[in-house]
């Protein structure tokens, strides 16, 4: 699973990080709004751990922007403000979990499962409308505009996974796990002839599935 961790004092990214990763966590840390907006583009967060007071923007705009493109990935606030209406703020702009410092990790590694539980408890809907993009879950059907697409399972399931989080960055690892299966051994070449078959089908749509170079794809709407 991977965490960003958006914080901008080096010594608490530091035992974030070490803390996190012994753990089996995959960490990335910035200390910028822009910075973590920025790997937010390229990197695929399963979560994020974020501090409210950022030298270059504030932390509840930072909640406003994921909110808009990020919406799927829960946010954990870190922050030495105890206001009760900072908490209220925060919550209100889309923070799962709130943590005041100082803390101890191992509250925070235990918060971080709960999140990560309630996620999974939240039923996807059956039907996504994105942008120009409708995909029916039971009825296995996809359309873009009034044009329907002819996809196999797997098409379809690739589909589904990039409408469901939307914006969100899959590395081909990613994709063969949760498309083929854990028990799948085959190349990553696999992903990249589904995304060829389909941007082929999706004509002249195709720059939906953007290519992340050096990483994977993403739904682009």
């Amino acid at each position: 699973m991977n965490i960003l961790i958006i914080e901008d004092d080096p010594s608490i990214q530091m035992l974030l990080k070490l803390s996190l990763e012994v753990e089996g966590y995959q960490t990335k840390a910035v200390g910028t709004v822009t910075k973590a907006w920025d790997e937010l583009g390229t990197w695929s967060a399963d979560l994020i751990l974020l501090d409210l007071m950022l030298p270059d923007r504030s932390g509840f705009e930072l909640l406003q922007m994921l909110q808009q493109q990020y919406k799927s990935v829960p946010v954990i606030v870190l922050t030495a403000k105890n206001e009760m209406n900072d908490k209220i703020l925060g919550f209100q702009l889309g923070a799962d979990d709130y943590l005041t410092k100082p803390f101890e990790t191992r509250e925070l590694i235990e918060r971080i499962k709960a999140v990560m539980r309630r996620m999974k408890m939240v039923a996807p809907p059956e039907v996504i409308k994105i942008g120009p993009i409708e995909i029916d879950k039971n009825g296995r059907t996809c359309k873009i505009g009034e044009q329907w697409l002819k996809t196999t399972s797997k098409e379809f399931d690739f589909m589904w996974l990039l409408c469901a989080h939307p914006k969100k960055v899959f590395t081909r690892e990613d994709l063969l796990d949760q498309v083929w299966g854990y028990d799948y051994y085959g190349h990553t070449r696999s992903v990249d002839m589904v995304v060829n078959r389909l941007r082929e089908k999706m004509k002249p749509n195709e720059h939906l599935i953007a290519t992340i170079h050096g990483t994977g794809y993403k739904l682009e709407v």
